[in-house]
C-alpha cells in the first residue's frame, strides 16, 4: 500500500534525524509533495523495470534491460525520447569511452544521419576520430526511435509527467514499487519491480524521500583535494544551445563579430575561431552549432526559476541573433535551456574527485569513464583538467535506505566536482546501461538492487563490451 500524508512526514523526519554529512551536502525534501490516493482513470500498468527519463541515460537503461528479458516502460515527459541531444541541442559528444548501447547509436548516427550527407570513413568502430562530429537534434530522435522499435519488450511513453512515486515501508528502508504518471489529465500508476531515475534531476529519487546532495559543497565535507574552501550550494550555470544555418546564397558566417559565443563546424579537428574565416568559406559547411549564452539559474529544481534563467538567456542572445539573421543565416534555439548540474542522489558511495584524478577502478565498478573536470564557473587547477580513466562504483548508483531504485545517468553520487566529469552522454550511457542490467537481475532473481551479484552484473557488461576500453 502507499505511504499517505503522516507516514510521508514520518520517513522526512527520520531522514532528516539520521543525517551524519555535513548541512552543506544536503538538501532537504521541500518540493516533495505528501503522499495520498489518486483516483486513477487509467488503470494500474505492471511491468518488471520502469525507467524514467528518455535521455542519455534512460534509454540504454531501458534497452539493456529489456536485452536481459525483463518488461521495461521507458517514461518520457516531452513529446519525443532523447533528452538533451534533442531537447537542449546538445548534439557535440564529449568524453568517453564510447562503447555498449552508446556506441551502437553513434555508429548509426554516422551510418545514415551524417550533416555531410555520407558516413564519415575516418570514425572507426570507436566512434572516434580525433574530430568535431555533431548531428541534428532529429536524427538523435529517429536513431533513438529506431533502437526502441528494435526491442519488442519496451513500452515507450512520451508527454507522460511522473507526479510521485509509489512507495512501501519497509523496514529500515522504503521501497520503491513504481511511479505516479498524468495521462491525458487523469492519474495513471505504472508498478514495478525495478524502478530507474534517469531524469536527469532526481525527482523521482527525491519524490520517493531519497537523500540528495545539491550544489557545491565545501572541499573539506568529503576530504577532496580541489574545490570551494566554503560551499555556496551553487550549481553550473546553463547554457542555451542554438543551430545556425545559412539560408541566403553565399552567406558568411560572422565568426569575428559573435561574442561569448563556441562554434562547432562537424568534421573539424577543433572550434571554429576568426583566424578559420578563410578556410571556413573555401570549406563552405553553411551549417553550425553555437554555445549561444550562459546564465546562472537560482534554483534548477524550480520550473520558475528555470523560466527565468531561459528568459534572461534570450536577452543575452538578441544580439547574436540579429547579426546572424543580417549575415544571412537563420538560428534555431533548441526548445530547452541546457541544465548542467540539479541533484546528486545520495548513494552507498559517493565518488569524488580524488577516485577520478587517481584513475580509481574499485572492485564494484560497473561503468568506464574517461573526461576531465568540467565545472563551468570554477577554475580548476591546470594540472588536473586532463584526468585518467576510471571507473563508477555500483554503490553510487544504489540510493541510500531504498529499495526497487537505482540511479543512472548525472544524477548518481558524486561530489559536484566529480559530477562536472561524470555529467557527459558517453558516462551517462554507461551508467545507464549498468543500472538497466542491475535491474533486470534483479528481478530475474527476485531479489533488490542490493542482492544482486556484482559479479554477474559486470561478467554481463564485460560480454556487451562496456569494458572493452580500459579493461584491467
Amino acid at each position: 500500500m502507499n505511504s499517505d500524508r503522516r507516514k510521508f512526514l514520518k520517513r522526512l523526519a527520520t531522514g532528516a534525524a539520521a543525517v551524519s554529512l555535513a548541512p552543506s551536502l544536503l538538501s532537504g525534501y521541500t518540493e516533495g509533495k505528501a503522499k495520498g490516493k489518486y483516483n486513477a482513470t487509467y488503470p494500474r500498468l505492471e511491468f518488471d523495470v520502469a525507467v524514467v527519463g528518455a535521455g542519455p541515460g534512460g534509454v540504454p537503461a531501458a534497452i539493456a534491460a529489456a536485452r536481459q528479458g525483463a518488461k521495461v516502460v521507458l517514461i518520457e515527459e516531452d513529446s519525443m525520447p532523447g533528452g538533451a541531444p534533442v531537447d537542449m541541442f546538445v548534439t557535440f559528444i564529449c568524453g568517453g569511452p564510447r562503447v555498449g548501447i552508446f556506441r551502437e547509436m553513434i555508429q548509426h548516427l554516422n551510418q545514415y544521419h551524417t550533416i555531410g550527407g555520407k558516413p564519415v570513413e575516418s570514425f572507426g568502430e570507436q566512434g572516434y576520430d580525433g574530430k568535431n562530429h555533431w548531428w541534428m537534434p532529429e536524427s538523435y530522435a529517429q536513431t533513438i526511435y529506431h533502437m526502441l522499435e528494435q526491442e519488442p519488450n519496451i513500452t515507450l511513453m512520451c508527454g507522460a509527467m511522473v507526479v510521485d512515486t509509489l512507495v512501501k515501508e519497509n523496514g529500515n528502508r522504503n521501497k520503491v514499487e513504481g511511479v505516479v504518471i498524468t495521462r491525458n489529465g487523469e492519474y495513471q500508476e505504472i508498478g514495478a519491480k525495478m524502478t530507474i531515475d534517469a531524469t536527469g534531476n532526481g525527482f523521482v529519487a527525491a519524490s520517493a524521500g531519497c537523500e540528495y546532495m545539491y550544489g557545491s559543497e565545501a572541499k573539506s565535507d568529503l576530504n577532496e583535494h580541489v574545490g570551494m574552501d566554503e560551499a555556496d550550494g551553487k550549481v553550473q550555470p546553463c547554457t542555451w544551445m542554438m543551430i545556425s544555418n545559412r539560408i541566403k546564397r553565399n552567406a558568411i558566417l560572422p565568426v569575428d563579430k559573435f561574442i561569448g559565443s563556441s562554434t562547432v563546424e562537424d568534421n573539424l579537428d577543433h572550434w571554429v575561431t576568426v583566424p578559420d574565416i578563410p578556410d571556413m568559406i573555401r570549406r563552405d559547411a553553411g551549417i553550425y552549432l553555437h554555445w549561444g549564452k550562459t546564465v546562472y539559474c537560482d534554483d534548477t529544481r524550480d520550473p520558475q526559476k528555470l523560466a527565468e534563467a531561459q528568459r534572461k538567456a534570450l536577452v543575452k542572445l538578441r544580439h547574436n541573433m540579429q547579426m546572424l539573421h543580417e549575415a544571412g543565416y537563420g538560428v534555431y534555439l533548441a526548445p530547452k535551456l541546457g541544465v548542467r548540474e540539479c541533484r546528486r542522489v545520495k548513494g552507498e558511495y559517493i565518488l569524488t574527485s580524488n577516485d577520478i584524478a587517481q584513475g580509481v577502478f574499485p572492485d564494484d565498478t560497473v561503468a568506464h569513464a574517461h573526461y576531465g573536470f568540467d565545472v563551468w564557473g570554477m577554475k580548476i587547477p591546470e594540472e588536473l583538467k586532463g584526468t585518467q580513466p576510471y571507473g563508477i562504483p555500483y554503490r553510487s548508483l544504489i540510493p541510500l535506505n531504498t529499495e526497487g531504485l537505482v540511479t543512472a545517468g548525472r544524477i548518481i553520487s558524486s561530489s559536484r566536482i566529480a559530477h562536472s566529469s561524470v555529467r557527459v552522454q558517453p558516462i551517462c550511457a554507461n551508467i545507464g546501461e549498468a543500472a538497466g542490467v542491475a535491474a533486470a537481475l534483479a528481478v530475474k532473481h527476485n531479489t533488490n538492487s542490493r542482492g544482486i551479484d556484482v559479479k554477474k552484473l559486470q561478467a554481463i557488461l564485460r560480454n556487451n563490451g562496456l569494458f572493452s576500453a580500459f579493461e584491467q
